[in-house]
């Protein structure tokens, strides 16, 4: 096989947007592109021929870190991958994701270890940030509304409770059903999600309850379906408002008594399973129009959990978009530290008809957008609207002592649900307090 020259494979690593270095069995660099000098700081003529501990803290490594152990014995499973501080060269510590594995193997045993790296110093400040009372199985957020939905998942997870997830669309009801499954004794399980709206009647009907050979034309095999895969397990049944009727009565039964029946089989096979089920539209105004069943719907809706949109919860939008931003940018590489204080204005502003799901985007567009280190304004898609000047101003102007006094009795007290009822971010209720002497 042809030598691969020194010269081409910088020119390949060059190419790649990821930061990527490469070192030998005595832990010397040999290779190092510039995306790779972007994110260290280091120019590659700095590096080249030095032991990769300039990279790295060396109280850390003492010659048994994994990326020692990947050029002595080679990587497990093909690549080693995991977290750990690195040093830039003006001292700045960063924390990086490592992701390392055999370049290439000589005939004489000496091996190269290609090594990519990505800066995930803010995922990883956001993570403690968001440790406590802000973040809960990967749902964000302080807001009254959430805290209050994190206790409810605590304590419906603890048992084999049927739940049924109210919202509107994009509020996160699967990363709900996902936490009380994690937090509940069947989280080591399987987790089986159906979306309801995306298949036919029939095609439903065979993709949760299974189906015996025969069943139908194309039914060339027995298959097992959705509810005996999760034995043990939960089921996640979302879009549950647009089952046919007919699955209606099987689903029925799979609560009542934890049976199911394959379809084109008369063979009855209990299921050990948890049902939880979503839905965005209103399942009683459903069951009045005569489109869901009664006996169903009060069989799914033993724990209601009403998803609050994200209009409800305002506060908690800062929070959410720097976690997005943080993820976005490990991900792609490139570097966004924040938004400017217009770009989260406009945030807070916006209604967000689309919920969670809207504002994720909304932040995705941005960060391609942005040619700088921070988000600014301009950089939000033209579907958020801009605010007009003066806005602020006038809405704090119409904020009177009463209004104000009225707001808090209502909210017993609370700045922040006193601040949702009056349309307005927290802060500026406290200093329209602090102007009219109703603080401390």
């Amino acid at each position: 096989m042809t030598e691969i020259s020194s010269e081409y494979l910088d020119r390949v690593l060059n190419a790649l947007n990821e930061a990527v270095f490469v070192y030998d069995q005595n832990m010397e660099i040999c290779h190092f592109n510039e995306a790779a000098e972007k994110i260290t700081g280091f120019r590659r003529r700095e590096v080249v021929g030095k032991k990769c501990i300039t990279l790295f803290d060396s109280t850390l490594c003492l010659n048994n870190c994994a990326l020692c152990a990947t050029a002595r014995k080679g990587p497990m499973n093909g690549r080693v991958s995991f977290e750990s501080p690195f040093i830039r060269k003006d001292g700045i510590h960063r924390q990086g994701r490592f992701q390392a594995g055999l370049l290439k193997q000589e005939e004489d045993g000496t091996v190269q270890v290609l090594v990519a790296l990505t800066d995930i110093s803010e995922i990883v400040t956001l993570r403690e940030q968001l440790k406590g009372d802000h973040a809960f199985q990967n749902l964000i957020g302080k807001s009254p509304p959430m805290r209050d939905l994190f206790q409810t998942i605590k304590n419906v997870a603890a048992f084999d409770t049927t739940a049924l997830l109210q919202g509107e669309s994009g509020t996160g009801k699967e990363l709900v059903a996902r936490a009380i499954h994690s937090e509940s004794p069947r989280r080591a399980a399987p987790f089986i999600v159906v979306n309801c709206a995306v298949f036919s009647d029939n095609l439903l009907e065979s993709e949760i309850f299974g189906h015996a050979k025969g069943a139908f034309t194309g039914a060339v095999s027995d298959r097992v379906g959705r509810f005996e895969e999760s034995h043990g397990g939960t089921v996640f049944l979302d879009e549950i408002a647009e089952v046919a009727p007919r699955v209606q009565v099987k689903l029925l039964r799979v609560l009542q008594e934890k049976e199911i029946e394959r379809v084109g089989s008369s063979k009855v096979r209990k299921v050990d399973l948890r049902i939880i089920a979503a839905s965005n539209k209103n399942l009683e105004g459903e069951v009045k129009a005569g489109r869901f069943r009664e006996d169903l719907f009060y069989r799914l809706n033993v724990v209601p959990l009403h998803l609050p949109p994200l209009r409800d919860r305002r506060e908690d939008i800062p929070d959410l978009a720097r976690h997005f931003l943080a993820r976005w940018t490990a991900a792609n590489g490139k570097t966004i530290s924040n938004l400017s204080s217009a770009a989260l204005g406009a945030l807070m502003d916006h209604d967000w008809p689309g919920n969670v799901r809207e504002l994720e985007n909304a932040v995705e567009y941005a960060c391609v957008k942005c040619s700088t280190e921070t988000v600014h304004l301009d950089d939000l898609p033209a579907s958020i609207p801009r605010r007009p000047a003066g806005r602020a101003g006038k809405r704090r102007n119409t904020l009177t002592r009463e209004k104000i006094l009225e707001a808090l009795a209502r909210s017993g007290n609370h700045q922040t649900r006193a601040a949702q009822l009056l349309g307005v971010h927290r802060i500026t209720l406290w200093r329209q307090m602090k102007r009219f002497g109703l603080t401390g």
